[in-house]
């Protein structure tokens, strides 16, 4: 493995960078969806990097989807980039061209898809709680899909599900429809996310059978992975600046050596972050199996992402609780990373689970 960016990596991030430089300001948190910004990512083809070209995709692979929701996390961007390209991704990988135009329509930004694929609390996402009951050639689905981001928005959620006999389902839902009722929720970063309730609502299949939902869920981690990334860096960024400056008896914080550690530990952190979620996504681009990379990439994100936000908040003193100071829209997107990833514990018992079906 060789973690030196490419040149297309580069690129991308630098694009990815202006383009959400130019991003509305929240005045909390990420209230609210930045339409204009969300146009212009559409334009600028960043939302279809790692589609075919068939449908007006870049033709290149995770690592570099995983470029841009990087860049979304250090920028605290308040638009469904990480939601959008792994839903995009999951509908390419499964349904060939049968789904061409949604997927020209999503890269252009024109319209919102995005996945419902989490289940609540601890239950497992590959034993969906989701009915699908068989009706033609579609689907009738029945149960909850709680905190799914952006689904006011979206005109389309991928959507996990199990049949009458218990096999996993990967579908697609047109919303709103009916049978599908949303349900407004407020989460700590305050982006909008809503339960959807189903009852009797059509869909249709993308894919069926445990390893196809494992792909799906194996992506949408990984990029959420790299949303945390790009929260925690810019944390760390915040609080080192914040030491360098700020003056304490005459001497910067970074003077003392108990700050300097405390920086220290958040660097390690980052690092371990981004290399545990680079060495999943270059597997999963190398088509090799991914499911232990990837629980260890979710741990590291998930405790390394609370852990460096909590200590910039502390190393800022009073600063780091007033929400008039930039700092606190990264602590709050750090926490929503955390949860979205089912917390670190979550992610070592199927580590465990992984290691032991050996």
């Amino acid at each position: 493995m060789d973690f030196t960016p490419t040149e297309e990596q580069t690129e991308i991030a630098g694009l990815s960078a202006r383009l959400l430089a130019t991003g509305t300001a929240a005045e909390l948190g990420l209230t609210g969806f930045d339409d204009a910004l969300w146009a212009r990512l559409g334009e600028s083809g960043l939302l279809g990097m790692a589609l075919p070209e068939e449908v007006d995709g870049g033709g290149l692979g995770l690592a570099e989807a995983c470029v841009v929701a990087e860049e979304t996390g250090r920028a605290a961007g308040r638009v469904p980039v990480v939601h959008v390209l792994a839903a995009l991704q999951t509908i390419a990988a499964t349904s060939g061209d049968r789904h061409a135009e949604l997927l020209r329509s999503a890269v252009a930004a024109e319209t919102v898809v995005v996945p419902a694929l989490a289940e609540s609390g601890v239950a497992d996402p590959l034993a969906p709680s989701v009915r699908a009951v068989a009706d033609g050639d579609g689907w009738r689905l029945s149960g909850t899909r709680l905190a799914v981001p952006w689904a006011r928005e979206a005109s389309h959620l991928v959507v996990s599900a199990s049949d009458e006999d218990g096999t996993p389902l990967v579908l697609l839902l047109a919303v709103p429809g009916t049978g599908i009722v949303l349900e407004d929720e407020l989460v700590s970063s305050q982006e909008p996310h809503a339960t959807v309730l189903l009852d009797g609502a059509a869909a249709v299949e993308l894919a069926r059978g445990a390893q196809a939902l494992e792909a799906a869920l194996v992506r949408t981690t990984l990029l959420q992975c790299a949303h945390a990334v790009g929260v925690a860096e810019q944390a760390l960024s915040l609080a080192a600046h914040h030491v360098s400056t700020r003056e304490q008896f005459g001497k910067p914080l970074a003077a003392f050596q108990a700050v300097t550690c405390r920086v220290a530990d958040m660097w390690i952190d980052v690092e371990a972050m981004r290399l545990t979620m680079q060495q999943a996504v270059w597997r999963i681009d190398e088509g090799l199996p991914a499911g232990e990379q990837t629980a260890i990439a979710a741990f590291w994100a998930a405790d390394g992402v609370q852990r460096v936000t909590s200590s910039a908040v502390h190393l800022h003193g009073g600063l780091g609780v007033d929400v008039s100071f930039p700092l606190h829209r990264w602590f709050l997107a750090g926490k929503v990373d955390e949860l979205g990833l089912g917390g670190a514990l979550r992610s070592l018992e199927r580590l465990g689970d992984l290691i032991a079906a050996r």
